[in-house]
Formats: structure tokens, C-alpha cells, sequence
């Protein structure tokens, strides 16, 4: 049973196929496809996905009705910034099986968690077994690591909230979205102490 957490953007199917090549598996092997969030640079190639291997689509909450095309997509506020990320509004949407709203352990071992302030719907995957988290978008990594750029976050201090959360999980390796991974150890510098 393999889950697929994040499509990428539209056009990153070539890529999940070499991936699921290199490892040697196929696309019917995938059961499971889990989103942290709502933006298209992480949805774009999940309908698709979904179609190829009948996978269950596992979303946070509050972005599960802009997944689904019946909820308003999150743009930035400010102009540059939505004009930045007016191409990723435009993803096929698809239908989420399976709504987060608190920790659920999911298929596979992994454990979806709630990590609102990027979106207010967005999760974190963790990986027990693996000693590791898949982040989505509340911490970056391009450039210096840092908690999601504030012009792309709809709630700043709630991300802050969620980057001590994964933070608090001592986990061996935090995996960000954008940009490399890290010693999960980093992540406790992101945010200021209480």
C-alpha cells in the first residue's frame, strides 16, 4: 500500500510515475493520495492521480470544499502575491473521501494532523515508523529555512502555532515542500519561545 502526499502542480504526473518507477512499484499501488492543503502547486496532478489508481483523497477540512470546486480559493491579499499565484487556482478540482479535523491515523501508519495558519485547512503528515513529517507549506525552505512567507499565509500566528507543534513531535526529519529537508531539530528555531 503506497500513499502520495502532494501532487505537485499540473504537469508533475510524468514525475510521480518515474517516481513510483524508481522504486519499483505501479500506479494501482497507490491507495491513498494525501493533500496538506489547497493550493494548486500541491493539488494540481491530484484528480488525475485519483482517476489512474481509484486512490482514497484525504484533505484537511477547511480546504476540502475548495478541493471539491464548491469553496472559495485562498488567494493572497496582496496584488503581486495573487497575481503570483493566480496560475495555481486553476487545478481540477476532485472529491476528498476522508476530512481532517483532528490527529486520525491514516492508512499505511501515517497520521494526518492539523497545522492551520498557510490555509486554515492545512495538515501535516506524520510518519511514525519513519521518524518523519511531511510539512506541506507551514515551514519554507527556499533560502533560509522559515516558518510560510506571510504574504502567502492566511493566518500568520496560527502557522506559528503549527510550526511549534511539528516542532514539539522531535522527529528525525522534517520534509518541506519547498526546498530541502531538514533535521527535524531545525524547526524548534522557527518559532519564538512562550
Amino acid at each position: 500500500m503506497l500513499s502520495v502526499v502532494d501532487t505537485g502542480s499540473s504537469g508533475a504526473m510524468r514525475r510521480i510515475r518515474s517516481a513510483l518507477e524508481t522504486v519499483g512499484r505501479r500506479p494501482d499501488d497507490v491507495r491513498q493520495i494525501v493533500l496538506t492543503h489547497c493550493h494548486g502547486d500541491h493539488t494540481g496532478e491530484a484528480r488525475a492521480l485519483a482517476e489512474l489508481t481509484g486512490a482514497t483523497v484525504v484533505a484537511g477540512e477547511r480546504d476540502a470544499d475548495v478541493i471539491e470546486g464548491t469553496g472559495p480559493y485562498p488567494a493572497p491579499r496582496d496584488p503581486f502575491s495573487r497575481s503570483v499565484y493566480r496560475k495555481y487556482e486553476r487545478f481540477a478540482r476532485l472529491p476528498v473521501a476522508r476530512r481532517i479535523q483532528a490527529d486520525e491515523e491514516l492508512e499505511g501508519g501515517l497520521v494526518a494532523m492539523p497545522t492551520p495558519g498557510h490555509t486554515l485547512g492545512h495538515i501535516a503528515v506524520l510518519a511514525p515508523d519513519a521518524s518523519a513529517v511531511f510539512v506541506g507549506d507551514a515551514v519554507w525552505h527556499l533560502g533560509p529555512l522559515r516558518p510560510s512567507w506571510r504574504r502567502f499565509t492566511v493566518d500568520p500566528d496560527a502557522n506559528v502555532d503549527s510550526v511549534r507543534r511539528l516542532a514539539a513531535l522531535g522527529v528525525d526529519r522534517a520534509l518541506i515542500a519547498h526546498g530541502p529537508s531538514v533535521a527535524g531539530s531545525r524547526l524548534g528555531a522557527l518559532v519564538p519561545r512562550r
